[in-house]
């Protein structure tokens, strides 16, 4: 049997919350010895070995191979899992409690139980069900290493605290947590609605409906834009069709009273022209592929002589004051050439385009 007895050691004392000194004090050792230990340089007597097992609520066995205690603490929280979503709730907390007794400091274990938990909440509205979810919630935050999935965080631990306290009808609360943890905008279109909708306080919501939807344009071109490119590899029509559909959005967004004049979604457009026409003559289209990149340059032209960076003309946010702020570059010529040109396959079809591109500035 392969010895893990080192990596073991060093996963059971972090799941139950212990530092090296803890471990060294609770066997008699000195630090030294347990760093040893973990590092491999060194192997426990047999009677230290057998009180770590103790101590570990584990075998002997166990300690060293490390499979089937492994197992234990990963089939346990399948098994959550799974009673969630048969929502199994009764099945689902006797499994939570047990394991939570024999590892407590489990960061998995505790985040999928204040998850199941969560869930409950949502389906029968029980505050028992969200403090217990709140409280799982917490100790998940304090026990946050490097190593924790990226996508997993104390802001989004955060929300889902604000969740459980929607789902039980205490909006108030969930704004006040939904506010502090508003990084970067991200929860700008939940406080808008809780205002609007569940509290009816218009002007509040209407601060954070501007905000929300000035990042919902800028977020949801970079996402059709990444879309384009997936397709395309794929040789899909679909790179078509979701840059026009994205420019009859950009469109839709200007107000009557800029009706002809240039807004800053015309900046989006003109790069969402040039990118789609490299797809349109890839896939055969060259008369739609000519056309779309003499519009793009003629509007990236047109913008660049008169920017537009804020945003003044557009609906729902045209009273809304500052600079607007994306990635794409300063000008839309060098947004153009360096976010289609640079970006997309090099190949006899880019370099016509791009031919076509330069021959505009002609």
């Amino acid at each position: 049997m392969e010895l893990k007895l080192s990596e073991n050691i060093r996963t059971l004392r972090k799941e139950h919350g212990m530092t090296q000194e803890q471990l060294a004090n609770a066997l008699g050792v000195t630090v030294g010895a347990v760093y040893k230990w973990e590092a491999g340089l060194s192997i426990p007597e047999v009677r230290l070995l057998m009180e770590m097992a103790d101590l570990f609520d584990s075998s002997v066995d166990s300690l060293l191979g490390y499979e089937q205690q492994s197992g234990n603490v990963n089939g346990r929280i399948k098994r959550i899992r799974d009673l969630m979503t048969q929502k199994k709730f009764d099945e689902a907390v006797t499994e939570s409690e047990k394991a939570l007794q024999k590892y407590p400091n489990n960061f998995r274990l505790v985040y999928t139980s204040a998850f199941m938990y969560m869930v409950k909440t949502a389906e029968d509205k029980s505050r028992t069900s969200m403090l217990k979810s709140n409280e799982l919630f917490e100790k998940a935050i304090t026990l946050l290493d490097p190593n924790t999935a990226g996508e997993i965080n104390e802001v989004t631990i955060n929300n889902y605290i604000a969740t459980n306290f929607m789902s039980v009808g205490d909006m108030e609360t969930a704004l006040e947590i939904l506010k502090k943890n508003n990084v970067h905008n991200i929860n700008s279109s939940m406080i808008s609605f809780l205002y609007a909708v569940e509290l009816g306080k218009a002007g509040d919501a209407l601060v954070y409906v501007k905000r929300s939807f000035i990042d919902f344009i800028i977020s949801t071109t970079r996402t059709t834009y990444a879309a384009s490119f997936a397709y395309a590899k794929k040789h899909d029509e679909a790179c078509i069709t979701s840059l026009a559909w994205l420019i009859g959005f950009l469109d839709s967004l200007k107000s009557p009273d800029a009706a002809g004049a240039l807004t800053y979604t015309d900046k989006l457009k003109a790069i969402s022209l040039a990118l789609m026409s490299v797809w349109e003559e890839t896939l055969g289209y060259s008369e739609q592929a000519c056309k779309h990149i003499n519009e793009a340059y003629d509007l990236a032209s047109a913008f660049d002589a008169a920017p537009v960076n804020s945003a003044q003309g557009l609906l729902f946010v045209g009273d809304v004051e500052g600079t607007l702020v994306d990635s794409f570059g300063d000008t839309v010529c060098e947004a153009v050439e360096s976010y289609v040109f640079e970006k997309v396959p090099a190949n006899k079809i880019s370099r016509k385009m791009r031919a076509l591109w330069d021959a505009c500035k002609e």
